[in-house]
């Protein structure tokens, strides 16, 4: 704002304005300059995911990918958001941690028939040359560098690192970031900026290993939206996790309770998993939201709205299952 001209009288209703205006101004500084961002981490990707949290099904996946996709969002990468510049009305970082075969099998033509990109995180100790050498990370087999170059090459995926040995020491694992980067370059001719502490675990010795070692973006496991504004953390950047496993959900239709609230009783035959649930009106479109305070799972849940309109009809009235930050729905 340019100082005032000496030359004008303020009168008080023009002081009281620039007061309203200052405020304002303050406020909208006060106010995040950019909008929250979901990253969402996965890890393994099969047609069959058992009993696995960590593995989602590949149909699932692709209907994961094509509810964002039809909400408009578009992906970006770690680096691109750190760089700043010109961002999609509607950003999204997908991340997959490991470096696991279905990264390439599973999720990679899902993701290139949407148009989305992704990085991978890779444990550097697990990556062998060659598919006659190929490693396993538990029971799950890992990409090789052959793998590795190809997936670059053609662009749905970069790459980033998820330490050497995926240890849960972070002594071992400042250790290892430096070496890591070295290790990638070598491998690919390429070099990463990009990594994924194991297990979540970023205490400040080990952020400090990992920005000198030439990192510039880090993601931790948070459950919370990241916020790439001014003073964000990027050395932790929280992610969404998307939880897998075997599902069967299941809801009664809603009935208003003696209390006059909405109830219906819910259940997963599956894994249990956090889970958000919405109240829909189909006559109106409007909604309410439900954040359950246990994981929903086998045993039955009884999911109560209150202070809802006193002219719903139940009979409109749908409920919905959806991913625990709202991104895609579960059910029906």
């Amino acid at each position: 704002m340019p100082p005032p001209n000496p030359r004008i009288s303020w009168l008080p209703a023009a002081r009281a304005l620039l007061a309203g205006a200052a405020l304002a101004a303050l406020a909208a500084c006060a106010r995040p300059l950019a909008e929250p961002i979901p990253v969402l981490m996965y890890h393994h990707v099969a047609p069959d995911p058992g009993r696995d949290v960590w593995t989602v099904a590949t149909d699932e996946f692709r209907r994961q990918i094509a509810a964002l996709k039809a909400a408009g969002y578009e992906t970006v990468l770690p680096g691109e958001l750190r760089a700043g510049g010109a961002r999609p009305l509607k950003p999204l970082v997908i991340t997959f941690d490991d470096g696991l075969l279905s990264t390439l099998t599973e999720a990679e033509p899902i993701l290139r028939a949407a148009g989305f990109r992704a990085i991978c995180y890779l444990i550097t100790g697990s990556v062998a040359d060659t598919p006659a050498e190929r490693m396993k990370y538990g029971t799950y087999d890992c990409l090789t560098w052959e793998d590795v170059r190809a997936m670059q090459s053609r662009g749905t995926f970069a790459f980033g690192i998820h330490s050497h040995s995926h240890a849960g020491q972070p002594d071992r694992i400042a250790q290892e970031a430096a070496e890591c980067r070295r290790i990638f370059r070598d491998k690919t001719g390429v070099a990463t900026r990009d990594f994924c502490y194991p297990y979540g675990a970023a205490p400040n010795h080990l952020v400090q290993a990992v920005a000198a070692a030439g990192y510039r973006t880090a993601m931790v496991c948070a459950d919370r939206l990241f916020v790439p504004g001014l003073g964000a953390d990027w050395l932790r950047i929280p992610r969404v996790s998307v939880y897998g496993g075997r599902h069967d959900f299941s809801a009664t239709p809603p009935a208003r309770a003696e209390s006059g609230a909405i109830a219906a009783d819910v259940r997963n035959a599956g894994v249990p998993l956090p889970v958000r649930g919405v109240l829909r009106d189909s006559a109106t479109g409007r909604a309410w939201n439900l954040q359950p305070p246990d994981r929903l799972g086998p045993e039955l849940q009884t999911w109560r709205w209150t202070d809802l309109p006193a002219d719903l009809d139940p009979a409109a009235l749908q409920v919905e299952i959806w991913e625990q930050n709202g991104l895609f729905r579960y059910f029906p």
